[in-house]
């Protein structure tokens, strides 16, 4: 917070952690053990997690940009729609990668740079611990609470353009074709809100701006850059797990093609949920490291 000190500087930040830490407040009072407790306290911290992930400048342009990303794709399938409809079932996959590596990694970063450290200096960690949450519980919530806005935004965004998509394509009767790409591209946009939100909290969460960002960068597409080498490593049809943008494809391609591609799908879904879980450790890894030096720095005279 501001050290401008007085109650007039003070006040606003405090109004405004109450108003954000709301949902949890009939817990605190409750103070009950019985069996309800924990699933309510599971919902509101969720809830809390995704009032967290709404903020910042950069998180409302990512969602600007989904909503364009959005409008693009049914103009474009309104031109191909007037022009016989051929085409339109690969309009899904397009929009799709667009959206969630445009808007998607503009609201990621917005929300999960300097999070943790944010969290931490303004109180909300305390807070919470304060009502009854643990540490994990926090991570939990902040994570969920970014997938959540994530899939939200890029995933109906997403819907969006495929819906629009499988409307044009009915003029060339490929209906069922781009409906099945539809289904692709939002398995994609969800599965990229999964793995990216955890992953931007962990290199984002705690580190400065420009640290962050390249740690997200290595992270997301240097992968991808030397991924021609790399497969070498791998058996022979592996490739999809030389990085996330070659699991998420893969992912999409295997639900086009289920019979050719069911195998290459399930490795990397395997694979995305390796890279969420170890993201999520070195989130909550980062949380106990603010933590203890938020606590260090209250002890210091």
């Amino acid at each position: 917070m501001d050290g401008g000190g007085g109650v007039g500087t003070s006040a606003a930040p405090s109004l405004q952690k109450r108003a954000i830490l709301a949902p949890m407040a009939p817990q605190a009072r409750a103070g009950r053990s019985d069996a309800g407790v924990l699933p309510r306290r599971r919902l509101r911290t969720l809830a809390l997690g995704v009032r967290l992930a709404w903020r910042g400048a950069l998180a409302i342009a990512g969602m600007c940009m989904a909503a364009l990303g959005a409008l693009v794709s049914v103009a474009v399938a309104a031109v191909l729609a007037r022009r016989g409809g051929h085409g339109a079932a690969s309009l899904p996959a397009v929009a799709s990668s667009a959206i969630a590596w445009s808007a998607g990694v503009s609201l990621a970063f917005g929300v999960a740079l300097r999070a943790i450290r944010r969290d931490h200096g303004d109180g909300v960690v305390a807070l919470m611990r304060a009502r009854g949450a643990s540490l994990g519980e926090y991570v939990r919530a902040r994570t969920a609470g970014l997938v959540v806005v994530l899939a939200v935004v890029i995933g109906g965004a997403t819907l969006v353009a495929g819906l629009a998509a499988v409307s044009a394509a009915a003029a060339a009767s490929e209906t069922e074709r781009a409906a099945l790409a539809a289904l692709a591209a939002l398995v994609y946009a969800l599965a990229f809100s999964g793995v990216v939100g955890p992953v931007a909290l962990a290199a984002l969460g705690a580190r400065t701006r420009a640290g962050g960002y390249l740690t997200l960068l290595a992270v997301l597409v240097l992968p991808e850059l030397v991924s021609r080498w790399t497969r070498a490593l791998l058996p022979d049809g592996w490739g999809e797990l030389t990085s996330i943008p070659a699991a998420l494809g893969a992912l999409r391609a295997g639900i086009l093609s289920p019979y050719e591609g069911a195998a290459s799908a399930a490795r990397a879904l395997a694979g995305l949920l390796a890279v969420a879980g170890v993201a999520l450790a070195v989130v909550r890894a980062r949380a106990g490291a603010a933590s203890h030096d938020t606590a260090g720095e209250g002890q210091r005279p």
